[in-house]
C-alpha cells in the first residue's frame, strides 16, 4: 500500500439529497465506523511494531497506556517475528471475526493475496491467538469506552461524503444497488485501502468497502478529525471496489500491456514494482480524474490530474479522457465493463511504437 499524499481541493455540491436508503428497514447506504474486529488486528499489529504510525493523536496515547501490559502476549509476539514486512492491508481480515463481545471467526477464505506470503494454517493460528488476546485484553471495554467518539468520528465525516457517494451511485446506475461501509482506522497514517468483502463476509457482494486512515488533522476544539479530499478518496476508492472482478476477467489483455510500464522512482516509493499493480492503480485513478472533470472545477481536475501524472502515473490523461468521454459525459457504452476493450485498443494503438 503507498503512502497517500492528501490533495484538498473542492469540488462544486451538487444538489444535495440523502445518502439513507429510502426503504423501510434497508441499511443505510453510507455507514462510517470503527469496525471492532480491523480495529483489534490494528492494535496487536501496532504493539509488534508491524504498524509504522508516526503520527501522533491522543487516541494512541489512550491505548499505549491501556494495552500496554499485553505487549509480550502472544499475538504480539507472533506479529512482531513476522520476517515480511507488514501493511496495513493486514487489518481487513479482522472482518473474519463477528459475535462481539463473544467473539467468533469465519472459516478463512480459499484464496487471498496473504497466502502469497504466509501459509493459510500460519495466519490462522496467528487469527486465533488475537482472538485470545481480544479476551484476556478485555479489547470491548476499551472499544466501547470510546464508542462516542468513534460516532463523532463518523458523524463529521459522513456528511462530507454523501455528495461525492450520490454521484458515483448515479454514474454506476449499471449495477445493482451499492451500499457503502467506510471504517475509519485511527492507527492508520498510510492512507485508505479497498476490501473485497465477500472474501471474508457473506452477503457482502453490493458493497463498496474501504477503510481510512488518520492524518494528524484537529479541530478547534483539539479533536481528532479525519479530513481529506473526500471526493477523490471516495471515487477512487469506489472504482477500485467496483473493478475488482473486471480486472480478473481481462487479465490477459492487460498483461499484453505490461511494456507500459517504465522503471519509475515515484512509482516505486508507493510500492508499483509490476504492470497488473499499475494498471488496477491506473483505472482507479482515472475515474476519479474523469468524475472530478464532469463533476468538480476545471482548478481541481486540472490539480488532480498533474498531482497523478507526477506521482508516475503517466497515461491518467489518456485513460481519463476516454473514461469520461464514453461512459461518464455522453453514455456512449452501456456499462463499464465496455469501456475496458476500449482502453487496451487505446492504449495498444498510442503506444506500441514504443514497444521495445
Amino acid at each position: 500500500m503507498e503512502k497517500l499524499l492528501i490533495t484538498l481541493g473542492c469540488c462544486y455540491l451538487l444538489q444535495a439529497g440523502s445518502a439513507q436508503s429510502t426503504s423501510p428497514g434497508a441499511e443505510p447506504a453510507l455507514s462510517i465506523n470503527v469496525q471492532e474486529g480491523i480495529e483489534l488486528l490494528s492494535v496487536i499489529q501496532y504493539l509488534g511494531c508491524q504498524l509504522g504510525n508516526s503520527t501522533p493523536s491522543t487516541y494512541k496515547q489512550e491505548l499505549k497506556k491501556y494495552f500496554l501490559p499485553y505487549r509480550t502476549h502472544a499475538a504480539v509476539t507472533t506479529m512482531f517475528m513476522f520476517d515480511k514486512t507488514i501493511y496495513p492491508d493486514l487489518t481487513e481480515m479482522g472482518l473474519l471475526f463477528y459475535n462481539f463481545p463473544d467473539i467468533r471467526m469465519r472459516s478463512m477464505p480459499d484464496n487471498s493475496s496473504w497466502y502469497k506470503h504466509f501459509p493459510k494454517q500460519v495466519l490462522e493460528n496467528y487469527f486465533r491467538q488475537c482472538m485470545q488476546f481480544y479476551k484476556d485484553s478485555r479489547f470491548h471495554k476499551f472499544y466501547t469506552s470510546h464508542q462516542q467518539q468513534y460516532t463523532l468520528w463518523g458523524n463529521a465525516l459522513q456528511t462530507k461524503m454523501e455528495t461525492p457517494v450520490k454521484i458515483f451511485s448515479q454514474v454506476f446506475t449499471g449495477r445493482k444497488p451499492l451500499h457503502w461501509q467506510v471504517y475509519l482506522d485511527p492507527l492508520n497514517d498510510w492512507g485508505a485501502h479497498t476490501i473485497v468483502p465477500q472474501k471474508l463476509e457473506p452477503g457482502k457482494e453490493n458493497y463498496v468497502v474501504y477503510q481510512v486512515g488518520y492524518f494528524g488533522d484537529k479541530d478547534s476544539a483539539d479533536n481528532m478529525v479525519f479530513k481529506m479530499n473526500v471526493y477523490d478518496f471516495t471515487w477512487h476508492e469506489g472504482a477500485h471496489a467496483i473493478t475488482d472482478a473486471i480486472l480478473k476477467q481481462y487479465r490477459t489483455q492487460i498483461d499484453s500491456l505490461s511494456f507500459l510500464l517504465k522503471d519509475d522512482a515515484a512509482l516505486k516509493k508507493q510500492n508499483i514494482n509490476d504492470w497488473a499493480r499499475y494498471f488496477d492503480e491506473l483505472v482507479a485513478r482515472s475515474v476519479s480524474i474523469a468524475l472530478h472533470k464532469e463533476y468538480c472545477s476545471n482548478a481541481d481536475y486540472e490539480k488532480l490530474l498533474q498531482f497523478e501524472t507526477g506521482r508516475g502515473f503517466i497515461h491518467a490523461k489518456d485513460v481519463s479522457d476516454l473514461i469520461y468521454t464514453q461512459f461518464i459525459h455522453e453514455k456512449k457504452v452501456n456499462s463499464f465493463e465496455e469501456v475496458f476493450p476500449l482502453i487496451f485498443t487505446m492504449l495498444h494503438t498510442r503506444y506500441s511504437q514504443h514497444n521495445p
